[in-house]
């Protein structure tokens, strides 16, 4: 997930709408995603005051990951989705209610404690994997409609499309990483 900046709002329900917590400003909100071979995928902008786990079962991915394993089958098993989400992320109940969807994140420590052994190797395991994701949501931040952010004036329905079209453009402008 990862925001969109927006201006403050004097009506108050749009204020109390776009407010997030987390980013300390008013903003909107939206999922992105990195599939295999490098594709990216996104979800629609919301208000920046929707909790990660509204935003995760509400968007419509995990149902329609949900439905892709059970007409996809592998030698006759389900082979569900790995969602990899970062450390603080609130997703892996709603991940789990809507059909058992796996999730990983890396482990949390408090600032003065270092992590040993194991746990070293699977937080650099699961940072790599992220690495993509957060080229994902650099791209996605592009254009200039993006960039610039939801501004006085704008309309709400164009930024979204904006966002929705550059990002299924940009698999189509750059070379796979591979």
């Amino acid at each position: 997930m990862t925001s969109v900046a927006a201006v403050q709002f004097s009506d108050a329900s749009l204020q109390r709408a776009t407010f997030s917590d987390y980013y300390g400003m008013n903003c909107f909100k939206g999922g992105v995603g990195i599939q295999l071979c490098g594709w990216v995928v996104n979800e629609d902008l919301w208000g920046g005051g929707v909790s990660d786990t509204d935003y995760n079962k509400r968007a419509g991915y995990l149902q329609a990951q949900q439905e892709f394993v059970e007409t996809d089958l592998v030698g006759g098993k389900k082979v569900k989705f790995l969602n990899i989400l970062d450390r603080g992320y609130r997703g892996s109940m709603a991940a789990w209610q809507s059909g058992g969807q796996v999730t990983l994140q890396p482990p949390s420590a408090k600032s003065d404690e270092r992590f040993k052994g194991k746990q070293t190797i699977f937080a650099g395991c699961i940072a790599r994997d992220r690495s993509g994701n957060e080229r994902g949501v650099n791209v996605c931040k592009r254009t200039g409609l993006v960039s610039r952010g939801f501004r006085q004036g704008t309309s709400a329905k164009r930024l979204n499309r904006g966002w929705r079209t550059w990002s299924f453009h940009a698999n189509f402008m750059f070379k796979p990483v591979l």
